[in-house]
């Protein structure tokens, strides 16, 4: 009877600590922000931060892979006077490329559940931390495009 109450407390404890794995989750990398730290502050920080793609999918395809290197660097800079530019980091695909080829304003609409950029250019929020924003929109074509930017 002993050996039955031993062997079912073992098996007990097996599931229990199987039953209690975690995985990291990647809040843990990237926490929440405190409260009070307004969408703003996540984006553009104090004045000024600088964003990277991380991830970029076409119809759920990943398409980053088959980007130039000389494009994966590139970043986005959000500023809290509600500017913005993108820019060729530290990387040109060309020399006589414009280190800054697109600028312009960004706002987020009334429930901040899109970015806004130059007023037409709305990508849908779907995650938003301190290091990571996760947007989406739809091309001219009708495609899905995804992107995961990481803060710099």
């Amino acid at each position: 009877m002993k050996l039955v109450f031993t062997w079912l407390l073992a098996v007990s404890l097996v599931v229990g600590v199987l039953g209690c794995e975690t995985t990291k989750g990647d809040d843990e990398d990237d926490p929440q922000p405190e409260p009070g730290v307004t969408k703003t502050e996540l984006l553009a920080g104090t004045s000024t931060k600088s964003w990277r793609v991380e991830v970029a999918k076409v119809n759920g395809l990943n398409v980053l892979p088959y980007t130039l290197a000389c494009a994966k660097d590139d970043n986005w800079v959000f500023n809290t006077n509600k500017t913005y530019e993108r820019n060729e980091g530290a990387t040109k695909c060309k020399p006589t490329d414009e280190q800054v080829y697109e600028k312009g304003s960004w706002e987020f609409n009334t429930a901040e559940t899109e970015l806004i950029l130059n007023k037409t250019a709305k990508y849908t929020i779907s995650n938003f931390t301190r290091n990571t924003l996760e947007i989406s929109t739809k091309n001219v074509s009708g495609e899905t495009e995804e992107l995961t930017l990481k803060a710099n």
